[in-house]
């Protein structure tokens, strides 16, 4: 068995050091970066579509 399967004690990070450890912060700025392209192709959306209907 293994020691941490013995104590019980799970080797996983938890709390705040879920957020700081490396591969973790690369998914944070790849959510952001996905967020920002979201929201500017909706609001290129909305504009085109105002343009459109003008028209």
């Amino acid at each position: 068995m293994a020691p941490s399967a013995a104590s019980g004690v799970s080797s996983l990070p938890s709390g705040f050091a879920v957020f700081i450890t490396f591969p973790d912060l690369l998914f944070t700025f790849e959510f952001v970066f996905s967020y920002v392209a979201t929201l500017l192709y909706v609001v290129h959306a909305v504009f085109s579509l105002i343009r459109w209907k003008s028209s």
